[in-house]
């Protein structure tokens, strides 16, 4: 039941995004070669092997361990556009990212877990297959973000008119998802947050100013390098919880696996960590006040 409640909300979020996007958003990145390659670097490479080396350095293994790696594989999604636009960057370009990492994580996340998994699960025994778990994945998180662009297409005024209500509801639902997983794992949140708070704070950490750092090394515009890195250190949590809840044997009715808990907590310190980060983007001089691309739904 749980996952069934879980899915659901993530095929809502998804369609939420969907509606927020145009065609164009999947093209625009290509047509900027350097923002291209430095978005996926960030998420893509950089992303996963930096939690794995995480991992190792604090000497993490087993479900939570797996469950950071779940994390490192998620894309962005609606908030991390809300957050990019509150920081004054490029809102367009985070669009790009969000869709563009939104229809590759079907294949990219379950291609990176079958890889570390049995590094950090070495006592046991992961029923991992590639195929099914990219479908499933694919099921939830990329076609819903189709069929809302379908719709957007379709029902341009609809989508007008409801934009900002769903992207509330978007938001809503995030919240409501990282709340209900830390409430039924308080137990393990509480015995496990000196274990696996110091790795994902410093994951987050890490990775906002890796995204800074290639941003500058590519010589991208300041906006762009905020939606970078952005894009780089705020993730789709809901992913990773919906995952989690997808790998784990001992899924009960009324309570989630640990695979899914390091993207709720995540999930909260992200949250807590962007603001200083958007209060520091705003007082930069270089930003300047020219309108950004809003989202176009």
């Amino acid at each position: 039941m749980i996952e069934l409640v879980l899915s659901v909300g993530l095929a809502l979020i998804m369609l939420s995004l969907g509606l927020s996007l145009q065609p164009t958003d999947f093209s625009r990145a290509l047509g900027q070669p350097r923002a291209l390659m430095g978005g996926a670097v960030a998420q893509l490479i950089l992303l996963p092997l930096v939690a794995f080396a995480l991992l190792r350095l604090f000497g993490l293994n087993g479900d939570l361990a797996l469950g950071v790696m779940i994390l490192s594989c998620c894309p962005g999604g609606i908030t991390s556009n809300v957050m990019t636009r509150l920081s004054r960057g490029d809102v367009a370009l985070s669009i790009s990212y969000t869709a563009l990492a939104s229809l590759v994580t079907a294949f990219t996340l379950p291609v990176v877990l079958s890889l570390t998994a049995p590094l950090l699960l070495p006592s046991q025994t992961l029923e991992l297959s590639i195929l099914p778990l990219s479908l499933k994945v694919f099921s939830i998180s990329t076609v819903p973000v189709m069929i809302g662009v379908w719709i957007a297409q379709q029902a341009p005024g609809f989508c007008k008119r409801n934009r900002q209500k769903a992207e509330q509801l978007a938001n809503l639902l995030f919240v409501l998802i990282v709340a209900g997983t830390l409430i039924s794992q308080w137990s393990v949140f509480t015995s496990n947050l000196k274990t696996i708070g110091p790795t994902l704070l410093a994951l987050n950490l890490l990775m906002l100013a890796i995204g800074l750092s290639l941003g500058n090394l590519l010589t991208m515009p300041t906006e762009q390098t905020t939606s970078l890195s952005i894009e780089a250190g705020f993730q789709n949590g809901t992913v990773g919880i919906v995952v989690g809840s997808l790998l784990g044997p001992d899924l009960m009715q009324s309570q989630l696996n640990s695979f899914s808990l390091p993207s709720a907590v995540y999930g909260v310190l992200m949250t807590v960590t962007i603001i200083p980060f958007i209060a520091w983007r705003r007082s930069l001089p270089s930003l300047a006040a020219s309108p950004q691309a809003e989202i176009n739904c």
